[in-house]
């Protein structure tokens, strides 16, 4: 067997979808579901703020990947229907979240509204501008070596911030394009992926249990340094460092804060790259439970956030982290459970009007596409 576990896409022909990658995107959809549940919270506790912390070390930056993994550099028809759905959706999704809004506390929009991306939105404009961008990163000799440069300079830019999620793009851009590129240079093709060997698992483990063995010895850490707020990747470095100082240090000559900023972003982003290495490393290759939910993790990732925020708004997670510890290990099942009912299929087929817009007035049936192609 030279390739992971292969399954047939639910109701649907043509290739067959791959076991490992559907397995890595409900994993990693879960740990998104957890971080928001427990994040109001997560400053009750030492334990609530090492999962959190941990959690957003790489859990996007490792969505972000396979989002590029899957991506292609080009303007096919096929692509730009992709991405404008992805723009439909997103403009979609903020409608629903002022009316959320506006019903539930009288909230009207902001000036901000379709400039600075709702709650989870980000990831919709993100993705969307980095498919924008995919071509012409892909004419670079070193695409990679250029997305991590822009990634690390785009903070010393004090005007990069949250509007159009352009912060969180351009610190990301790197694992979108290694995700690119491992499929077009077959990074990943090998037999050490699809079937790892023991040091890749080991490897994995090794460096999974290191981070979280961190944050068990240093409990303390969430009073030294809110890395936690570096990890928002909202603000240029000045920002940064002023939310987040690390223990004394706050720079405030632009010197230091560049150098500073660079030094601290390219930490954390090795961090992110090896332990997103590390997650796929773990990630089961065969067919398991939770295959078919990672076929539909969009249904996943927009519908949890309305849950989320009334059960922010009505008290009861703040009710459940009473309880200290057991509260955390509470809402974290309570997660894990809230994104397997979503990604079930008849959920996704209740809210497929909210998830995937028919734009066939805009581009046409795909029956009339396929008519124009053969003529």
């Amino acid at each position: 067997m030279s390739t992971p576990t292969t399954v047939s896409a639910p109701g649907k022909a043509g290739a067959p979808r791959v076991a490992f990658w559907d397995n890595a995107r409900f994993a990693l959809i879960a740990l998104v579901v957890i971080g928001h549940a427990i994040s109001t919270v997560r400053h009750d506790s030492a334990l609530a703020y090492g999962i959190y912390t941990y959690i957003f070390l790489f859990h996007m930056p490792a969505l972000i990947l396979l989002s590029g993994y899957f991506s292609r550099a080009n303007a096919s028809s096929k692509t730009i229907r992709a991405t404008v759905q992805l723009i439909v959706l997103w403009v979609l999704w903020e409608g629903i979240w002022a009316v959320i809004g506006f019903a539930a506390i009288d909230e009207t929009p902001a000036d901000t509204f379709l400039v600075s991306p709702s709650w989870t939105l980000w990831y919709l404009v993100t993705i969307v501008t980095m498919r924008i961008m995919l071509p012409y990163m892909a004419q670079l000799r070193h695409p990679l070596l250029v997305s991590i440069v822009i990634a690390l300079l785009g903070g010393v830019i004090p005007v990069i911030g949250t509007e159009f999620s352009a912060a969180r793009t351009l610190t990301f851009l790197p694992f979108f394009i290694a995700g690119w590129l491992a499929r077009d240079r077959g990074w990943l093709s090998g037999q050490w992926f699809a079937l790892p060997r023991r040091w890749v698992r080991v490897a994995s483990w090794g460096i999974l249990a290191f981070i979280a063995a961190v944050f068990l010895v240093l409990p303390g850490l969430r009073s030294w340094w809110r890395l936690d707020s570096w990890l928002t990747w909202r603000d240029g470095y000045d920002g940064r460092f002023a939310d987040a100082p690390i223990g004394d240090w706050s720079p405030h000559h632009w010197l230091e804060t560049t150098l500073g900023g660079l030094a601290v972003t390219a930490v954390l982003l090795a961090l992110a790259a090896a332990m997103t290495f590390a997650v796929l490393g773990v990630t089961p290759r065969r067919r398991l439970v939770i295959t078919d939910w990672g076929a539909r993790t969009l249904s996943v990732y927009l519908l949890h956030g309305p849950i989320i925020w009334v059960l922010r708004h009505t008290g009861v997670i703040d009710a459940v982290g009473g309880f200290g510890e057991l509260g955390v290990a509470i809402l974290i099942v309570g997660a894990v459970a809230l994104a397997a009912l979503l990604a079930l299929a008849p959920v996704e087929r209740a809210f497929r009007w909210v998830l995937v817009p028919n734009l066939d007035w805009l581009f046409g049936s795909a029956r009339q596409e396929a008519d124009r192609g053969a003529r």
